[in-house]
């Protein structure tokens, strides 16, 4: 997947929410702003 740039739409693509349901983003669309944050290897052992 190449990188993104700002103003690039976000391929459709889901995460599961920490209550372990799917959010899928194109559910976001136009419709607010929205900033995600990865975590990497956060809240695993070693």
């Amino acid at each position: 997947m190449p990188l993104l740039k700002v103003g690039d739409q976000v391929p459709n693509v889901s995460f599961r929410a920490a209550d372990r349901t799917e959010v899928p983003l194109q559910g976001f669309g136009g419709k607010q702003n929205l900033v995600l944050a990865f975590y990497a290897r956060a809240f695993t052992g070693g």
